[in-house]
């Protein structure tokens, strides 16, 4: 009598470990799947909350300092909103800002442009001095702001063209988008 395997048994277990390994690696491909799916919702929603609380942040900095447009002339308003490609600009007091021999003012400016959130900061009175800017957000679509000192009486331009000078902020802005077919809706102030 030999010692040893048949090449039937040895048949039947290689097949075991190659339904074994099948079912391992397809359980594993669709664990890696979902981990890179969950990361990426992840990713999008750090993004979008870190866009939406920089945004607050600026909003509770904003000082009523009247603007003036790029060639240095009075336009009368603290604060202009739009649903155009320009869609907030106002100045704000910069905290993060340590220079010393600069006003600590910063022209604050939000523009919608190919599906992005961009974020400006220039000096205060001259726009043209561009200090930073930042896309925050990408693959933005359908991007619509309303403004307004009540949610029940809401406009598209701040502040509306009856009124020549407004020296005040509106005391609700309403964001509505979408980003990767979720939809979003923000409700943020001034609340002076």
């Amino acid at each position: 009598m030999k010692n040893g395997f048949t090449l039937l048994e040895v048949l039947i277990a290689l097949l075991a470990a190659a339904l074994i390994s099948i079912m391992s690696f397809d359980f594993l491909s669709n664990t890696v799947f979902l981990k890179e799916r969950i990361d990426n919702s992840i990713s999008n929603d750090s993004k979008q909350s870190k866009a939406m609380h920089l945004m607050r942040l600026d909003m509770m900095q904003a000082v009523p300092f009247k603007l003036k447009d790029q060639n240095f002339n009075n336009i009368n308003n603290v604060f202009i909103g739009t649903n155009e490609e320009r869609i907030l600009t106002f100045v704000a007091l910069s905290t993060a800002d340590t220079s010393i021999s600069k006003s600590k003012l910063r022209r604050v400016i939000y523009r919608y442009k190919n599906d992005e959130l961009i974020r400006t900061t220039t000096l205060a009175n001259n726009e043209n001095i561009v200090l930073s800017e930042e896309i925050l957000l990408t693959n933005v679509e359908n991007l619509e702001i309303y403004f307004g000192d009540s949610l029940d009486d809401l406009v598209d331009i701040y502040p509306g063209t009856s009124i020549l000078e407004n020296n005040s902020f509106p005391e609700f802005i309403v964001l509505n988008y979408n980003i990767n077919n979720k939809n979003f809706n923000q409700i943020m102030g001034f609340f002076r």
